[in-house]
């Protein structure tokens, strides 16, 4: 959407003025060659003021030439469209006068040029061109009255045709100036409503609940991310509701017999997922005639169990606080106890053993207070590309023997760089910054040649990227990998088991996606998945979709 800008004084936008003066060049062409037409014909009446055939021809051939000109000539900029508009009219009005006292009955196509003022002109200029055109049309008769050969109605007429001249361009301009304030009230409002599709847009998409549209043939027109998978991510070529989910169609083809009925959950076969469907139809809708509404069943599940984590975050943040006092107080009795010149070899191990595990205990504390005092995410929409890159940069400083390599989509670099998401940012630095550190405290047997990386990939299709941390390290076994995200579960002795449940919080927090796949014993791969902002297919079209699952 080009910026709405202002044209103070001239009634049009340069683009405009530069097609308004395009059709007056046309009609200058036309008028010189019906003139020389009728001059050849001998149609036109000579002037009583200049009667050498000659000189009339050679107007003639002026004016042909003139109108060539400016058809011929393509102005560079804005300020050489307003030039040529000025410059254009002021020569109109000298070869008409020209032509005024040329040929007899030609004072008529004043009235034109007056009328092209007013519209691309500012007013002044306008009425300064208006009143040339007047002059003009007077010239003939008061050369002919100064030669003896006029009367008093000639002037008469004159001064009637400049009056008629200063009227039509003071109404085409006023004409010209309403256009102009529609034409910006009508930018404005199609920029407000593109706005507002934007944010429709981006409202939809972010649903968790599955949205498509339906037309009257049963035919699937759109859909959101959500619906896709809860069908089973059908292919392109699939488009009738009834192939992609019969059991979905019939529950349609009930309401639309009884809208009244309260929907039933539903199994959809394809994902197996539990819904509960919910139908709007809509008015007078060509293509689309019914909105269907996907609520999975895991998602509302999701919603009560989060409900219990809040009120368990309670109580653990109770029990915390009341674990580290006493807590405080052996950490303390054993820093006394450190301090004794007398103790054996066995005591001091038994000391620093106290001293680890208060210094665990504690880190456990800390991440049951950090996910208590979690404060809500401020989402903001920022390049993920240069982001990362001043994510590695920190990382590799902080562990310089084990860097991390960035690696991003190939293509385009400029379009990777455009790339934008809308996420907390420190929220999402928390999270990696987590999942790195995870790699390299999992390298095992590599952690002399670690293969550490950072890595970007865009989804074309579905308007997502992620953002993936890879490691070579010992992996993770299949039975372990539905366990990792838990509360307290870890494979590490010195570990609190809380990080990569924080790291999933916060991710689903953010409206993404944190998944983990893994090749035991050779390298483990995070992924947070997550939607690009203001650009991809947020709403899916069948056109767009991927082929197969």
């Amino acid at each position: 959407m080009q910026k709405i800008a202002d044209f103070t004084g001239y009634p049009l936008s340069p683009a405009l003025t530069l097609r308004v003066l395009r059709y007056l060049n046309g009609f200058r062409l036309f008028v010189a060659l019906a003139l020389g037409a009728a001059f050849i014909g001998g149609l036109l009446t000579q002037g009583i003021n200049f009667t050498n055939t000659t000189l009339a021809a050679a107007v003639l051939l002026v004016y042909f030439g003139f109108a060539v000109v400016f058809i011929i000539v393509r102005p560079q900029d804005e300020q050489g469209v307003r030039d040529m508009a000025l410059q254009s009219l002021l020569l109109d009005v000298l070869l008409m006068a020209l032509l005024l006292n040329t040929f007899d009955g030609l004072a008529v196509l004043l009235v034109f040029t007056g009328a092209a003022a007013g519209i691309v002109l500012p007013l002044r200029l306008a009425l300064l061109i208006a009143g040339l055109a007047s002059l003009a049309v007077l010239s003939g008769p008061t050369i002919a009255y100064m030669g003896g050969a006029t009367s008093a109605d000639d002037f008469l007429t004159g001064g009637v045709f400049g009056v008629i001249i200063f009227i039509i361009t003071t109404l085409t301009h006023i004409l010209a100036n309403w256009a102009r304030e529609f034409r910006l009230i009508a930018e404005q409002q199609l920029l407000t409503l593109t706005r507002l599709e934007q944010i429709n847009e981006l409202v939809i998409r972010r649903l968790r609940s599955g949205v498509l549209a339906v037309g009257p043939d049963g035919h699937i027109k759109m859909m959101n991310e959500s619906a896709w998978f809860l069908l089973g991510s059908p292919p392109a070529a699939r488009r009738a509701l009834e192939d992609i989910s019969p059991e979905l169609k019939r529950a349609l083809d009930e309401w639309m017999g009884d809208p009244r009925l309260e929907p039933e959950t539903l199994n959809l076969n394809a994902s197996q997922a539990q819904v509960v469907p919910k139908f709007v139809s809509v008015p007078a809708g060509n293509e689309i005639s019914v909105v269907v509404f996907l609520e999975d069943n895991d998602v509302v599940s999701q919603r009560a169990l989060e409900m219990s984590s809040v009120s368990l975050a309670r109580l653990s943040t109770s029990i915390a606080h009341e674990v580290r006092n006493p807590l405080s107080a052996i950490s303390h009795a054993a820093q006394l106890l450190e301090e004794d010149d007398g103790l054996t070899a066995d005591q001091d191990k038994l000391i620093t053993i106290i001293r680890n595990n208060v210094k665990r205990t504690n880190g456990i504390i800390e991440n049951i207070l950090q996910m208590s005092r979690r404060e809500k995410s401020q989402h903001e929409i920022f390049a993920i590309a240069p982001w990362l890159e001043e994510l590695r940069e920190e990382f590799n400083t902080a562990y310089r023997d084990y860097p991390f390599r960035l690696e991003l989509p190939r293509g385009n670099p400029e379009e990777t760089g455009k790339l934008s998401v809308m996420f907390d940012r420190s929220q999402l630095h928390q999270v990696l910054w987590k999942l790195m550190e995870n790699a390299l405290q999992h390298l095992g047997d590599n952690r002399h040649r670690p293969e550490l990386v950072l890595r970007l990939g865009h989804e074309h299709d579905s308007g997502f990227c992620k953002v993936s941390v890879e490691d070579n390290g010992e992996g993770i076994e299949e039975e372990k990998m539905v366990d990792i995200f838990q509360p307290f579960y870890t494979t590490r002795k010195e570990g609190s088991g809380l990080g990569l449940y924080i790291a999933r919080q916060l991710v689903e927090a953010n409206q993404a996606e944190l998944t983990v796949d893994s090749d035991p014993g050779e390298r483990t791969r995070f992924h947070v998945r997550m939607t690009l902002a203001g650009g991809g297919a947020s709403i899916i079209d069948l056109n767009a979709f991927r082929e197969g699952p």
